[in-house]
């Protein structure tokens, strides 16, 4: 009987342990994803609502689709709130250390292409064999085998 106790608190112990490693699964993939991808913007939502609700309740008329519209279709921006504009998600882009720095990439950000090409003249190369040693067997290595009969 002692011995089935064991086990059973064994097993609930292991169990426990299968649920602790898949929440701490999902707090790494959580933060990789929050940290490393353009997912951090999920977390201005609430702004937009925000921002949704001073625009209904300066026209009451205004539905969130149109809102949505007037904020990210519309190419000359028409209201004067700029910076409060400017904290809505995926509005402007943000640049963060871990996918910015490699050791790949030259230190400044900027491309600027130069000309690297250049056209030179058409010259004639002459082939010096003086360091290749003459041999009776060079040509028979590269031979193709030959069936005994």
């Amino acid at each position: 009987m002692l011995h089935s106790i064991k086990l059973i608190d064994f097993l609930v112990d292991l169990v426990n342990f299968g649920v602790l490693k898949k929440a701490l699964h999902i707090l790494l993939l959580s933060f990789y994803l929050l940290s490393c991808t353009e997912l951090h913007e999920l977390t201005k939502l609430p702004v937009l609502f925000q921002h949704y609700f001073e625009h209904k309740s300066l026209d009451k008329d205004i539905t969130f689709l149109a809102y949505l519209e007037h904020h990210y279709n519309d190419v000359p921006h028409t209201d004067n709130d700029k910076e409060r504009d400017d904290q809505l998600p995926f509005k402007t882009h943000e640049l963060f250390a871990s996918t910015v720095i490699s050791p790949a990439l030259p230190p400044s950000f900027e491309v600027i292409p130069k000309k690297v090409c250049q056209i030179l003249q058409k010259q004639k190369i002459l082939i010096n064999n003086d360091h290749i040693p003459n041999s009776a067997f060079a040509g028979k290595i590269w031979q193709p085998p030959k069936t005994v009969s």
